[in-house]
This record gives C-alpha cells, sequence and structure tokens, in this order.
C-alpha cells in the first residue's frame, strides 16, 4: 500500500481519536451544567406526575354468541327461494358478525345514546358543570360541551380488545373513579346486548309479516311448504332473541371495581423526562462549543 495512503488513513483515524476525547472532556467538563439541567427537569416531571389524577380501567370479558343456525342449513331451506328470503330480510348467514356487533358497540349513535341515558355530560365534563345550580356555567350553548365532544372523550376512554386465538373480547373504560369505570363498562355490555337483540326482533317481524303476505298470495304447494319452514325458522329466531338477554356477547367475566391505578406511570414520565433533559443538555453544550470555536476560528482570520 502506498506510503502515503496509510499516513492519511493513520491521520484520520487518530485526528477521530482526538475529536472523541476532546468531546468527552468538554462533556465531562460540563457534568455539573448537565447534571443540573436533568436533575432539575426530573423535579419538574415528578411535580406534574402527582398532579395528574389516578386512572383506573376496569374490564369485562366477553363470548361472542354463536348464531344458533349454520349457514348450509339455511341455505338448505331456501332452497330456490333465495331471492325472495333476500326480499324478507333473511340473511343465509343466520345474523350478524362479531365485528359488526363490535362497530355498533363503538358506533356514534349507540355511545350518543348511551351517553344521553346515563347522563354522563355533567360527569365526563365535571369542570364545565355547576353541580349547585344544576345547569352549566356557560349560559351561551356554543360554549358548552357538545354531544360531539361527549363522543370523542368517552371514545377515548373505551378500549375493546378482541382475541383472535381464543375469540374472546375484552371491553375496558378508564376513569378516575374506579366504581364509575366498572359501572359504565357493565352498563354497555348490557345495553349493546339490549340493542342488537331490539333490532333481531325487529327484523324478524319485518320479515315474517312479509313472508305470511306472500303465503296468502301464493297457491303453489311446493313454495307454500318452503314458506311455512321459512316461517318457522324465523319465528324460532324471534322467540330466542325475545327471551335471551345476552344476545351478541356473553359476559364470562363482569367487570369490578379495580384496586390498582392503570395510570399514570410517574415513574416513567420521570425516567423518561430526565433522559430527554439530559440528552438535549448534551447536545446544548456540543452547540455551545461548536459556535465557540467557529468564533474564535473567524477572529483568527480577521
Amino acid at each position: 500500500m502506498d506510503p502515503r495512503l496509510m499516513a492519511a488513513m493513520y491521520g484520520m483515524q487518530e485526528e477521530d481519536e482526538i475529536d472523541l476525547l476532546a468531546y468527552w472532556r468538554l462533556i465531562w467538563g460540563e457534568r455539573k451544567l448537565i447534571l443540573s439541567i436533568t436533575f432539575a427537569a426530573a423535579l419538574l416531571a415528578v411535580a406534574y406526575s402527582l398532579t395528574l389524577p389516578n386512572i383506573y380501567r376496569a374490564e369485562a370479558l366477553l363470548a361472542p354468541v354463536k348464531a344458533e343456525e349454520s349457514k348450509s342449513g339455511l341455505a338448505s331451506a331456501l332452497g330456490g327461494l333465495g331471492g325472495l328470503a333476500s326480499m324478507a330480510g333473511i340473511s343465509v348467514g343466520g345474523g350478524g358478525s362479531v365485528d359488526e356487533n363490535i362497530a355498533v358497540l363503538k358506533s356514534r349513535e349507540f355511545l350518543w345514546k348511551f351517553i344521553k341515558d346515563q347522563k354522563l355530560m355533567p360527569v365526563l365534563f365535571e369542570d364545565d358543570w355547576d353541580a349547585e345550580l344544576g345547569k352549566w356555567k356557560e349560559s351561551s350553548p356554543e360554549d358548552q360541551p357538545s354531544l360531539w365532544a361527549a363522543y370523542r372523550m368517552f371514545n377515548g376512554l373505551l378500549t375493546i380488545s378482541p382475541d383472535k386465538k381464543s375469540g374472546l373480547i375484552s371491553v375496558g373504560v378508564e376513569w378516575t373513579d374506579p366504581a364509575l369505570a366498572a359501572a359504565w363498562a357493565n352498563a354497555l355490555v348490557m345495553r349493546v346486548n339490549e340493542h342488537l337483540r331490539q333490532q333481531a326482533i325487529a327484523r324478524s317481524n319485518s320479515s315474517l309479516k312479509y313472508l305470511r303476505a306472500e303465503l296468502l298470495r301464493t297457491q303453489i304447494e311446493e313454495m307454500r311448504q318452503a314458506l311455512f319452514e321459512l316461517i318457522t325458522k324465523e319465528q324460532g329466531k324471534a322467540m330466542l332473541a325475545n327471551t335471551r338477554k345476552e344476545f351478541a356477547f356473553q359476559v364470562l367475566d363482569g367487570a369490578v371495581e379495580p384496586d390498582r391505578k392503570a395510570k399514570p406511570k410517574r415513574s416513567l414520565i420521570v425516567i423518561l423526562t430526565a433522559f430527554v433533559a439530559g440528552f438535549l443538555a448534551v447536545v446544548f453544550v456540543l452547540i455551545k462549543e461548536g459556535a465557540r470555536k467557529r468564533e474564535e476560528s473567524e477572529d483568527d482570520l480577521l
């Protein structure tokens, strides 16, 4: 290898080592400043974390209720009347899927009604509510919390976690009051079961009305037999919806008042704040030294 090239490479390595050593000496020399900034930031993080309220998480464990009818069984019952059944509102799949039922639970319309019925607006926006007078502190409706704001807030408190392996679903609610968090979680499950049950009853009644009207019109014996079978099955679905309270979700483990907070993680807040502050302090020291060297070089040129 060319000796000049080797000398250049050696010089570069030596310069890098000198630079790293110089940086370390600079940081060590400014250690008091860096530690002071880090310690001050940690103290501020401690003070801030102590102002945060404790948040409790209450969870209910659910199992989706499977449809009583299989798709193949209902399809065979339909025979050549698939179009007629579709017009009657009869689903070959035998009901809504788990994803659809979860979507209803998270839907704006359902949560709006839940917030109204449970009278949650004053609870969610406690700072804006005058408990003594029983009204909002702001007289103008534009300045008062809206249902949209309540929906966004409550949707942020609600977590729905399906387990793909087991098929079970966890419904959790986070709030500062552990008793309220548990009550809301249980009420949500009960409400969504009742909501979906009433929808199923309404669909079955509508389908039965249509099928009975078709039965009166047709005189073909084969079609009448098929319609009789469809009506029998739809009556069974209606009876099931009327008698089964846990229509879409079976409660395996109801929500109870949690005894430990879910957040904030105060120690984690303090540690991360101190780490970030220390890193920024080191960067500040390096930038300050770089600016000082640039000024010196410019003075030398002048």
